[in-house]
């Protein structure tokens, strides 16, 4: 089971690199791999919090229940991403702020995972 959380930890930060490489890559844009990274970082997220519940189950010490309200902020820092993502992917340019604002709520969401 430890397996699987830790592909399933590499999938989500590799979703939420993705993200990030895709928005240095072009600043005028919306990637089609920003889109694809964005989904794995969130489906890898549900998957890593529905997989926590069994690991406390064998070993609560190890494995402590995930923080709802920290969980909850990621979800919809992700969504957001998304949303933005998916309502600009077809437009020819972007503005700076929606660049600045995906930019913003990943690097918010990597800085979320880490310190809380």
């Amino acid at each position: 089971m430890e397996l699987v959380r830790n592909i399933l930890l590499l999938l989500h930060l590799a979703g939420m690199a993705g993200i990030l490489i895709s928005l240095l890559k072009t600043r005028t844009k919306i990637a089609t791999g920003l889109v694809h990274s964005a989904l794995t970082a969130l489906v890898a997220g549900i998957a890593l919090v529905g997989i926590r519940y069994p690991l406390h189950n064998s070993d609560p010490m190890k494995w402590p229940l995930p923080d709802n309200a920290k969980i909850g902020i990621k979800l919809l820092f992700v969504l957001i991403i998304l949303a933005l993502a998916f309502t600009n992917r077809k437009k020819e340019t972007i503005s700076s702020n929606v660049w600045s604002f995906i930019g913003a709520l990943t690097i918010g969401n990597i800085i979320i995972a880490v310190v809380w």
